[in-house]
C-alpha cells in the first residue's frame, strides 16, 4: 500500500470519528476510554499494515539462483557466473565475507531477512542489467522475488558496501607509490621527474538509459546522450582508483567537476614534495598548433603512453555500471550506485588483480568512451603559470634523455 494511500485511509476514519462522537456522543468516561482505545488501536494497525487486503492470487515465482550456484561448481562454468553477477565466484564469496555480520542484515522484526548470499547475488545482478533488462519486474522475475524484495536486497548491499569504502578507496602508501613510479620508469623507458607522476585523471560520462525525468536538459551531453559527470584518479599499474569525484551531470565540464576531487580541494593530502597527477586535453594537454611543434609532440606521444591507463580504467568501471534517474533522490541513489561500482572495482584489483579487472574492457572499448564523452573545447586560458612551468620541465627531461639515447646508439 503506498503512502498516500495510507494517509487517505486513515484521513477519512478521524473524520468518520469526528461524525461519530458528534452524533453518537459517549455517555460515560468508560465508555469514552474503550472507544478512544479502540480507535488508535486501528490507526496503529493502519500505519503498520502493508496490505489491507489478502492476497487471494499468488505470483508464480523461478529462480535463476540454482543455476548460478551449480555454475560455481565448475571452473570452466566459472565465466557465466561472472556474466550474471559481475564478479567472480571467488569475489563474491569475499564479499559476502566481508559484509555478511554488518547490522543492516539483523531482522528487527518477526519475519525474518533472506540469506545474504541471496541479497547479495540480487544486488549483483541488478547492477550489471541495462536498458530494458535494468527493470525491477524483470529482475525480480528472473531472481524469483518480489519487486519490493529487489529494492530491499539492493538497499541494503548496498549499506553494506559503502562501509567498506575506507578500506578499498583510499590514499596509496610511500610503498604503493613507490611501485607505481617503478611502473612509470619501466614503461617509458627511462628514470626522472616523469616518475612523480603516479596518478592518473579523467573524467567520463555514466551514459544513462533514457533521459532523466526531473531536470533531463542538466544531463544532456554533446554526445547528445545524457549522463552523469564522474572524476576518476586511478594508479596506472594497476587501476586501483585512488580518488573520484561525482554528482555533477553530464553538462559539466570536466575541468569544473575536478576541483571537487581530492588532488584539486587537498593536494597537500594526497601528494608529496614534486608529486602531479598527469591529466588529459580538458585539463589540458597540448592542443594545435602548440601540439604541431616537434617538442610537444613528443611529449604528448610519451604522455599517452601512461594515460591509456586511465581509459583502461574507465572501461573496466563502466563495464559493470548501469544507472536510471527520473527524480533526484534517484540522483542521489545513482552516485551512491557509482560509489558502490568504485569500491567493488578496487576490492578485485585487491584480490585478483588488474588482468580480472580488465576483462570488461571489451564492454567498454576506447571508440565507446569516444561515443559516450563528449569532445573537449580549448581551454587553454585554464592553464596555471605553475602548470605550464611543470609541463615545460618535463618536456626538457625527456628531451634530455632521448638526446642521451640517441649519442649511446650512434656510439
Amino acid at each position: 500500500m503506498s503512502t498516500d494511500t495510507r494517509e487517505n485511509i486513515i484521513h477519512t476514519y478521524l473524520a468518520l470519528m469526528l461524525c461519530q462522537n458528534s452524533i453518537f456522543p459517549s455517555t460515560t468516561f468508560e465508555e469514552a476510554c474503550l472507544r478512544f482505545n479502540a480507535d488508535v488501536s486501528i490507526i496503529l494497525a493502519l500505519y503498520e499494515t502493508c496490505y489491507l487486503n489478502g492476497r487471494d492470487h499468488k505470483v508464480p515465482k523461478a529462480s535463476q539462483l540454482p543455476l548460478a550456484w551449480q555454475y560455481v561448481e565448475d571452473p570452466q562454468d566459472h565465466n557465466r557466473f561472472t556474466n550474471m553477477f559481475r564478479v567472480s565466484p571467488y569475489i563474491f564469496n569475499i564479499l559476502l565475507q566481508l559484509i555478511q555480520f554488518h547490522p543492516i542484515f539483523t531482522s528487527q522484526s518477526n519475519v525474518s531477512q533472506a540469506p545474504v548470499e541471496v541479497q547479495l547475488a540480487v544486488t549483483l545482478f541488478r547492477m550489471g542489467r541495462y536498458g530494458n533488462g535494468a527493470s525491477i519486474q524483470d529482475i525480480a522475475r528472473q531472481m524469483g522475488c518480489s519487486e519490493g524484495s529487489v529494492e530491499n536486497y539492493t538497499n541494503r548491499c548496498f549499506d553494506a558496501i559503502a562501509s567498506l569504502e575506507e578500506v578499498f578507496v583510499r590514499k596509496l602508501s610511500d610503498e604503493e607509490k613507490e611501485r607505481e613510479k617503478q611502473w612509470v620508469d619501466n614503461e617509458l623507458g627511462f628514470k626522472g621527474a616523469w616518475r612523480d607522476g603516479w596518478l592518473m585523471y579523467d573524467g567520463t560520462i555514466v551514459v544513462l538509459y533514457q533521459r532523466p525525468g526531473l531536470n533531463g536538459d542538466a544531463y544532456f551531453t554533446r554526445k547528445h546522450n545524457y549522463g552523469l559527470d564522474v572524476q576518476i584518479g586511478n594508479a596506472p599499474s594497476n587501476l586501483r582508483i585512488v580518488d573520484y569525484s561525482h554528482g555533477h551531470t553530464g553538462s559539466c565540464h570536466d575541468a569544473r567537476a575536478f576541483e571537487h576531487t581530492a588532488a584539486s580541494r587537498y593536494p597537500d593530502w594526497l601528494f608529496d614534495g614534486n608529486e602531479f597527477a598527469w591529466a588529459d586535453s580538458a585539463y589540458p594537454f597540448h592542443k594545435e598548433p602548440a601540439s604541431t611543434i616537434p617538442q610537444n609532440a613528443i611529449f604528448d606521444r610519451y604522455a599517452a603512453r601512461l594515460r591509456v591507463r586511465s581509459e583502461h580504467t574507465m572501461g573496466a568501471l563502466k563495464g559493470r555500471l548501469r544507472l536510471p534517474i527520473n527524480t533526484k533522490k534517484e540522483h542521489v541513489a545513482a552516485c551512491r550506485w557509482v560509489t558502490i561500482a568504485i569500491i567493488l572495482h578496487n576490492l578485485i584489483v585487491d584480490f585478483e588483480g588488474p588482468a580480472s579487472v580488465a576483462q570488461f574492457l571489451p564492454d567498454h572499448m576506447p571508440h565507446h568512451e569516444a561515443e559516450d564523452t563528449e569532445p573537449v573545447p580549448d581551454h587553454s586560458d585554464l592553464v596555471l603559470p605553475d602548470g605550464e612551468a611543470k609541463r615545460q620541465m618535463l618536456v626538457d627531461v625527456l628531451l634530455e634523455w632521448r638526446k642521451i639515447r640517441d649519442s649511446n646508439i650512434d656510439n
